[in-house]
């Protein structure tokens, strides 16, 4: 059950795996950063709107910027809303690319806010990348049909995902994990001991159920929890089938241990301490849809980002332009300077011309 050298020297292992602790100072920091641009971004715009009006600005209020816990809450939204994308796209892409898609979403928000990026600018992006991630692929303009965007709408966002991803776009999942889990379950069961004295169509059966609905779990629940970050795909393959079926999940796991014995003992009560922590992680997560508290709360905290929205980032389409803009004018520039350079390169030519005398070309010959 240890992680093998390929998935340690994978990115997801050295850039994307967290603590506890690392994931909420890395959250507190981006959320700090972002609520003191947003202050300075607003602080600007009554500046100049009290400039232009001969008015002060002492008489607005501070603006109340979200929590962390809040900015959490708003990035499952998007994440949920990526996963209603998969019901929308003709045809629908496999569970694999929502689940690249949501993983970059969690990714790209470690590293920056919803006060400064709202989620809406960049999940259709975070989707267009991961279906040509996982070889999965529509058309631009098809895709922008079927979403209700622009082609600008996607491709603006794209080189900013990339950055915060650190130009990695690999993501280990635990689906296909859990087929190999899965088929190594059937490969034991007769020695398993829940499955004493049972036959064997019943035994398929159970294995069965239990592999598809902890495939459930992995491409719905576990995508809007922090799993990825904390768990290995072999973690939470494990934890998901441990909630639909602890005895089976339990049985196998002292199978693998037992025959090794006693001195594996205290390998195998971490691994599954840590399998029922992974679990109950998944298992806190709240569909809105299914959970009035949670949808009330949701739009408490739109309405207030609404508010605290960072003015300057709210058109990355436009922002995009800007930067475009300003580099072809310094293209331009560039340009014009390279010209004028060789305009006088020819014109201090011409002129040592004169002193050593004219082209060999324009000499005549008797």
């Amino acid at each position: 059950m240890i992680e093998d050298d390929g998935y340690r020297a994978s990115s997801q292992y050295r850039l994307w795996s967290f603590t506890q602790e690392q994931l909420h100072t890395q959250r507190s920091e981006t959320n700090r950063i972002a609520s003191d641009k947003v202050h300075r971004a607003f602080s600007r715009a009554r500046l100049t709107e009290s400039n232009g009006n001969n008015e002060t600005t002492s008489t607005h209020p501070t603006i109340a910027t979200l929590t962390v816990d809040e900015e959490q809450q708003i990035v499952r939204w998007g994440c949920e809303k990526i996963l209603e994308m998969k019901a929308i796209l003709e045809p629908s892409p496999p569970s694999q690319v929502i689940a690249t898609a949501i993983q970059y979403l969690r990714r790209f928000y470690l590293y920056n806010s919803p006060m400064t990026y709202h989620p809406k600018s960049i999940m259709v992006s975070a989707l267009w990348m991961a279906t040509k991630a996982d070889h999965f692929f529509y058309k631009l303009d098809k895709y922008c049909s079927h979403l209700g965007v622009s082609e600008d709408d996607v491709k603006a966002p794209e080189f900013l995902i990339m950055q915060a991803l650190r130009f990695t776009l690999e993501v280990r999942h635990p689906m296909r994990a859990l087929e190999g889990g899965v088929a190594e379950v059937r490969m034991h069961a007769s020695d398993l001991k829940c499955f004493k004295d049972v036959p064997a169509a019943q035994i398929k059966k159970r294995i069965d159920a239990a592999g598809d609905k902890a495939r459930r779990l992995l491409v719905a629940d576990t995508q809007m929890t922090d799993a990825y970050f904390l768990y290995t795909p072999a973690q939470m393959w494990l934890a998901a089938m441990l909630m639909v079926d602890q005895e089976l999940t339990l049985s196998y796991i002292a199978h693998l241990f037992d025959r090794l014995g006693t001195a594996v003992a205290p390998i195998k009560q971490k691994l599954v301490d840590t399998t029922n922590e992974c679990a109950q992680i998944i298992k806190a997560y709240k569909s809105p849809d299914n959970d009035k508290a949670t949808k009330a709360e949701l739009g408490r905290i739109g309405k207030k980002l609404r508010k605290c929205q960072d003015p300057e980032k709210l058109d990355i389409v436009q922002v995009a332009r800007a930067k475009a803009a300003e580099k072809r004018e310094g293209n331009d520039s560039d340009a014009e300077k390279a010209s004028k350079k060789r305009k006088l390169e020819r014109e201090r030519l011409e002129k040592d011309g004169e002193v050593f005398g004219p082209d060999l070309k324009s000499v005549k010959t008797g």
